[in-house]
């Protein structure tokens, strides 16, 4: 298939944070299918998370919570293939765990080990494996879900968020998939500088339960394979479910009937997320305005966007200062339902929030002289330099036309204090011009 620039530009800001003009270039000189492959071709060796983040003796947990989303936040920049940690952040907004309720930050980053080490895996293996996640069943309360008391917190979610969706289970079958998870919790022995997945067979409800028609002695992980695997209706609801959200994550919001109907298949044949996302990737509806369009960048990937321009870290951004009030922080998600997209992260709170880290930024870039140069550059070298800075190339017409008349009315007014000012200022205005809330 016959490749455009631009088309390769927005696959890369949609899979990579930002498209950095080397990026479009290389993969530009081939085909889209070859540009999708490259994308795609993430090293399958686990990635090691510093031990510092993964120790629960720990007297600040709130420093080492902060500590990781620093952590996370750099290698989504700094990754070979950022794709990687994309996909790592729609596993987490999918099955939420967070640190408004966990206190135990090695857990949400094992949890964020399993989402990174099997990203582009089966989805089988991912469901299979967070469903007896220590900070899953912490989060949603399955530590105290027994015989003797059921808890229906996780049964619910595992079937109305992770598994299936909304109106594709019975009531019944959310009450027998929480008497099959009975038993299935964490291992809090005294002393122990780990907490771990622990299965009390003495807690566990042994009598017979009914799920989607089927009576016998369900165990919780049985539940997983009876929808991903046995129950031809449940397989694809599931399948649907999950296209539906990549593309919304990826895309925009409302997948069209025929991208779902062509993609759900062969995802429900056999869960694999890398195929599934391949062809996502190819159809020609990937490229349409309304995709191009279609998201507005999260918080994180706006942050991530002003990291990879500006050459910043957290340790020197401090970005954590800022997201929570932007509307997303990594490892916080608001509810169990996670984080919605556009118009959730857009209001006068939330840019707000996004001016301020951004003033934040420009007083780092412009210490000890930094950028000056804007100063005495003609205005459109001037917005040149940023836009190509910013990877904003091209900049629209109403953009360019906002910073250009900013800079004449500066530079009309009495030379001398004021160009410190209108460098300083001109950097801000352009990392907030609209293109840079576009995903």
């Amino acid at each position: 298939m016959a490749v455009d620039r631009a088309d390769i530009a927005h696959l890369l800001r949609r899979t990579e944070y930002v498209a950095r003009p080397a990026r479009v270039t290389a993969l530009a000189a081939g085909t889209l299918e070859q540009a999708v492959d490259d994308i795609l071709d993430i090293n399958p060796a686990p990635v090691a998370i510093p031990t510092t983040l993964l120790d629960r003796t720990d007297s600040n947990q709130w420093n080492t919570y902060v500590a990781s989303v620093q952590w996370w936040m750099d290698r989504m920049v700094d990754s070979p293939k950022p794709l990687q940690e994309k996909m790592t952040m729609f596993w987490h907004g999918h099955f939420v765990s967070s640190k408004k309720k966990i206190n135990e930050t090695h857990l949400l980053m094992d949890q964020n080990k399993i989402f990174r080490d099997n990203a582009m895996g089966s989805f089988r293996d991912i469901a299979t494996k967070v469903a007896v996640d220590p900070a899953m069943l912490l989060y949603l309360d399955n530590t105290d879900n027994t015989k003797w008391s059921p808890n229906e917190n996780f049964g619910r979610e595992l079937l109305e968020l992770f598994l299936l969706g909304i109106g594709n289970y019975a009531e019944s079958d959310v009450e027998a998939a929480a008497h099959a998870w009975t038993g299935h919790g964490v291992n809090w022995t005294a002393g122990s500088s780990y907490l771990s997945y622990l299965f009390t067979a003495n807690n566990h409800d042994t009598a017979n339960k009914t799920f989607m028609g089927v009576t016998r002695n369900w165990n919780g992980p049985e539940i997983v394979t009876h929808v991903l695997d046995v129950n031809a209706t449940a397989r694809l609801n599931a399948a649907r479910l999950i296209v539906g959200k990549l593309w919304e994550y990826f895309a925009h919001p409302g997948i069209p009937t025929a991208v779902r109907d062509a993609l759900v298949p062969g995802f429900m044949a056999d869960w694999q997320i890398k195929p599934l996302l391949q062809a996502m990737f190819l159809r020609s509806e990937f490229y349409t305005v309304t995709a191009k369009q279609g998201l507005t960048r999260t918080p994180t990937d706006y942050t991530v966007a002003l990291m990879a321009s500006t050459g910043l870290r957290s340790a020197a951004m401090h970005p954590d200062w800022y997201m929570d009030s932007m509307g997303q922080v990594p490892l916080s998600p608001p509810d169990v339902s996670g984080w919605k997209a556009n118009a959730y992260f857009i209001n006068t709170s939330t840019m707000s929030a996004r001016a301020e880290m951004v003033r934040q930024i420009t007083w780092t870039l412009r210490t000890n002289g930094g950028y000056d140069n804007l100063m005495t550059l003609p205005i459109p070298d001037a917005i040149t330099f940023l836009s190509d800075l910013l990877y904003l190339t091209p900049l629209s017409t109403a953009s360019y036309n906002a910073l250009a008349g900013f800079l004449t009315a500066q530079r009309a007014a009495t030379p001398g204090w004021h160009n410190w000012w209108e460098a300083t200022n001109l950097l801000s205005l352009a990392m907030l011009v609209p293109e840079m809330h576009a995903a």
